[in-house]
């Protein structure tokens, strides 16, 4: 459900009707163009009794459309209340010891997890989230905080309005889940020789920009500087490659003085790296293939309770006019029969959904289409 005026009034009335018991919970995903004052927020759905968890978003996805305000909210039945974990990057994770996967009575379930996208250490924090629930739940997320990479408070619970920090919600159902970016390999392999973090000072033993900056230069014509670094990166993404996977992709975001590249999530020591390069037609492509990845096929569209799509930012920047046509093409292959069947979710600073194996990744540029049913 989408409410366009995201006040405090219209958001506490919206999620009072919803009727939320005891075993469920309310997700609130808030755009952050005028978004409400999020303190004050916590403290009215306080008073009404109505269990919440929320994040603040680039911009919110309601049917084949997107804001940079409003407020998307869901309503999930719930296997325990949400559980918060701060102090990613100091590698604390303070509130990571009450997750117990011991004490979730299901056998296969969800994770929700909604974080600070312009953290560090966020690897860490996932492979950790693994470790204590991999072998009972599947697992969906977005990067939560704002478009203009300013890190500050961006995800809440019932306790506050933190930063460094991540909200799980275990939901005792497992999702259908397509994973899928559309992305090709330009050039590369490539090795990450010097790496700190999200930053990558060397790649094959020079410097970072270097080397990325000739291979963009030469297919695209332009030269890159750091003036209009984000009007031609969004087209060249790098991809963190893996056996008889797609790539995962990080997006470059800016690079510095030192001649090192800044990156929307960690790039491990001696990665090996491509240069990646999209089309819109892939893009689009893509989509489809995660919405039949949850096995919808022509002529037999899913019955879905409520499906979640987690878009990275600079993909619907890349798509722009085009982005409805992406959500079409997942929304062609649902069953649509009133509101709280349209697809929904969120622009993020990263995305997170199990992978390949089944192991837990940090995405970027990349479609997550999550159905609950």
């Amino acid at each position: 459900m989408l409410l366009k005026n995201a006040s405090i009034q219209d958001i506490v009335k919206t999620a009072d009707a919803l009727q939320v018991t005891d075993s469920e919970v309310v997700m609130l995903l808030i755009g952050e163009e005028n978004a409400p004052d999020i303190p004050a927020l916590i403290a009215a759905l306080n008073a009404k009794n109505i269990p919440f968890f929320g994040g603040i978003f680039p911009g919110v996805i309601y049917a084949n459309q997107w804001s940079s305000e409003g407020c998307v909210l869901l309503k999930y039945q719930v296997a325990a209340a949400p559980i918060v974990i701060s102090e990613i990057a100091s590698r604390n994770l303070h509130g990571l010891q009450d997750i117990d996967s011991g004490a979730l009575h299901f056998e296969s379930g969800t994770a929700l997890i909604l974080l600070d996208g312009l953290t560090t250490n966020i690897g860490y924090l996932l492979e950790k989230l693994n470790e204590s629930l991999g072998e009972k739940c599947r697992f969906i997320g977005a990067g939560a905080g704002s478009i203009q990479l300013q890190q500050k408070p961006c995800v809440f619970t019932k306790d506050g309005f933190m930063e460094d920090a991540a909200v799980v919600c275990i939901l005792p159902k497992e999702i259908l889940l397509g994973v899928r970016h559309g992305w090709e390999k330009l050039a590369g392999p490539l090795v990450a020789t010097a790496t700190k973090g999200n930053l990558v000072s060397q790649l094959n033993w020079r410097a970072a920009i270097d080397v990325y900056r000739e291979i963009v230069e030469q297919d695209c014509g332009k030269v890159l500087t750091m003036e209009n670094f984000l009007e031609i990166s969004p087209g060249y993404p790098l991809g963190i490659f893996r056996e008889k996977e797609d790539d995962i992709v990080r997006d470059p975001l800016a690079f510095n003085e030192k001649g090192e590249i800044i990156f929307i999530g960690e790039v491990r020591p001696n990665t090996v790296l491509h240069v990646l390069k999209g089309h819109p037609d892939t893009l689009l492509r893509a989509a489809q293939k995660a919405i039949q990845d949850c096995g919808a096929s022509p002529g037999n569209p899913i019955r879905a309770q409520s499906t979640l799509i987690v878009e990275c930012v600079t993909r619907n920047l890349f798509l722009g006019e085009q982005f409805a046509q992406e959500i079409d093409l997942i929304r062609e292959n649902l069953m649509v029969q009133d509101p709280t069947q349209e697809p929904c979710g969120v622009l993020s600073l990263g995305e997170i959904a199990s992978y390949g194996d089944g192991l837990l990744e940090l995405f970027n540029k990349t479609i997550v289409v999550g159905i609950h049913q």
